[in-house]
């Protein structure tokens, strides 16, 4: 039964059992690239001989139908060349074999062109097929479809593409649009050279619209402009139409106009020191008659170099510009002595590092110098010269007493330095030395301008032995005030003879469980205790 409905079906197909059984028998498959491998000497197409692509045509015709085969929207033409016309007389549909001498493949193109190639080819005296036949065919034997994994030029897009037929209902519309657009154009031309209100122009500026400044052609029209800005207390806008107007009036009109308004000068001053634009701000504080601003800026100017060489020779040509003017007389002063300080902690330097590279110093042997000294404030550098330099004559530039006698150095900071490297050294001669001073009658009393409660605790800092601290907390005057040090820095002779002064029995019997026992401190309290001339309050 199946073979029977087998026989049946390509007997429909157009195919006989004999024909069947010659084209199987004569087929092989050796490769992918021929897959009807014939025997038959002859032209092949895609590995197809002229005979079997005849067959296989005429069966597809006459099964589906030549007018509804494949049909695409590609053209794709397979020619078959031959030296006569095909007879259009074949009944079945079959074209034999022995009209065709050769067989040419043409790309797929777009309708008009293979319209036009077909027809050059039956001019030529060429053989095509008709419509139905050149899409079935080209279903057949063009190349598969290939999705692009790439994106497609924009040539082949618009071969892709289809056109679109426009009606004339959009073509009026699309003009009509373009000739609106037109005149905006013309419109946005003519508004550009049209002044608005100021007021209007200044309202953009504050929130950030689009706004021009160019039709405010006359002087009036650009103070009106300033002004508005002002009276809007907005300083972007105040800068923009100062800015406006230096750079569009003479340079006399614009000086003249902005000495009248404050509020634009501050606003102009702030724009060129955020923008570093330093001559330009020089030359309006000059014209400005502010020629302590001048100095200021100079100053800042010479600060620049990053070494000391560089910065006092700065330092020096600006003080220079301002020596003819007495009203900076006080600051000229001051720059000077920066300059002369800076040369001398050059002089300084390169003499102490001739010393220490000798050995022969034992400060500079066992503390050598951690940083350099030029650049630095004027008290490090006396705190400098009174650790490595203080027991040196006055006539020593590094000597503390003549850098305190040149620059004019109180005693309260001269003691504050001297005492703070003394201490750091151990070396407590010296500071008792320092501390000691001479009345008119020769006689000799210790005396700290910046009192003894600040010279115990610098002691402490640096960590002098009990019996220093108790001789300088001896001369505090405020018992209260030496009485807490002194239980502080575990002075006990101290806190006893303070309060033996309080007269404060009880205070005394409870500091006796905080001396050590068996000590010379608990002994002296016990005695404290047990004097019977001593008038206790409790």
């Amino acid at each position: 039964m199946a073979g029977s409905k087998d026989q049946a079906r390509m007997a429909a197909a157009g195919f006989t059992v004999l024909d069947d059984e010659d084209y199987w028998e004569e087929s092989k498959v050796s490769s992918f690239k021929n897959m009807f491998d014939d025997e038959e000497e002859g032209f092949t197409v895609l590995g197809v001989s002229e005979n079997k692509a005849a067959r296989l045509s005429s069966a597809l015709r006459s099964t589906v139908g030549a007018d509804n085969l494949f049909a695409d929207e590609d053209n794709d033409d397979i020619t078959w060349e031959t030296s006569s016309n095909i007879s259009s007389s074949s009944s079945h549909g079959s074209i034999p074999s022995s009209e065709y001498r050769s067989a040419r493949y043409t790309p797929p193109t777009n309708r008009s062109s293979s319209m036009s190639a077909a027809s050059n080819r039956s001019t030529a005296g060429s053989v095509s097929l008709s419509s139905s036949q050149d899409n079935s065919l080209s279903a057949q034997f063009s190349k598969p479809r290939i999705t692009r994994s790439e994106p497609m030029s924009i040539e082949d897009a618009i071969i892709d593409v289809p056109a679109k037929q426009v009606s004339a209902t959009e073509v009026s519309k699309l003009e009509t649009e373009i000739q609106f657009l037109r005149r905006q154009v013309q419109l946005g031309e003519r508004a550009r050279w049209t002044p608005l209100p100021v007021k209007e122009t200044v309202k953009r500026i504050i929130l950030g619209q689009p706004y021009s400044l160019e039709p405010y052609k006359s002087l009036e029209d650009k103070l009106a402009l300033l002004d508005a800005a002002i009276r809007m207390h907005d300083g972007d806008a105040i800068t923009i139409t100062v800015l406006f107007l230096k750079k569009t009036v003479k340079k006399t009109i614009f000086q003249h106009e902005l000495i009248k308004r404050p509020v634009a000068i501050n606003h102009l001053i702030y724009f060129l020191n955020c923008h570093y634009d330093l001559d330009e701000l020089e030359e309006l504080y000059k014209m400005l008659r502010r020629m302590e601003d001048v100095f200021v800026l100079k100053y800042k100017q010479a600060l620049a170099p990053s070494k000391a060489a560089g910065r006092a020779q700065s330092i020096a040509a600006a003080v220079r510009s301002f020596q003819h003017d007495s009203s900076l007389a006080p600051d000229s002063t001051l720059l000077l002595e920066q300059c002369t300080l800076l040369q001398r902690q050059l002089q300084i330097e390169e003499e102490d590092k001739k010393i220490a590279a000798s050995g022969k110093h034992p400060v500079f042997r066992d503390h050598p110098p951690k940083a350099h000294l030029p650049l630095n404030p004027l008290t490090t550098t006396l705190y400098y010269c009174s650790f490595y330099h203080y027991n040196e004559s006055d006539s020593s530039l590094s000597s503390p007493l003549s850098i305190k006698r040149d620059f004019q150095i109180s005693d309260k900071q001269f003691t504050w330095c001297a005492l703070s490297a003394l201490a750091k050294l151990h070396r407590w001669k010296e500071i008792e030395a320092l501390l000691t001073s001479k009345n008119w009658f020769g006689g000799t009393k210790m005396r700290a301008c910046i009192g003894f409660e600040k010279v115990v605790d610098i002691l402490s800092k640096q960590k002098a032995p009990v019996d220093i601290l108790s001789k300088y907390l001896a001369y505090i005057e405020d018992p209260n005030e030496r009485l807490s040090l002194a239980a502080k820095h575990k002075c006990h002779k101290v806190v006893v003879d303070t309060l033996i002064q309080l007269k404060d029995r009880s205070a005394l019997e409870d500091y006796r469980l905080k001396t050590p026992d068996y000590s010379l401190e608990r002994q002296y309290l016990i005695t404290a205790l047990n004097n019977s001339q001593i008038k206790w309050k409790n």
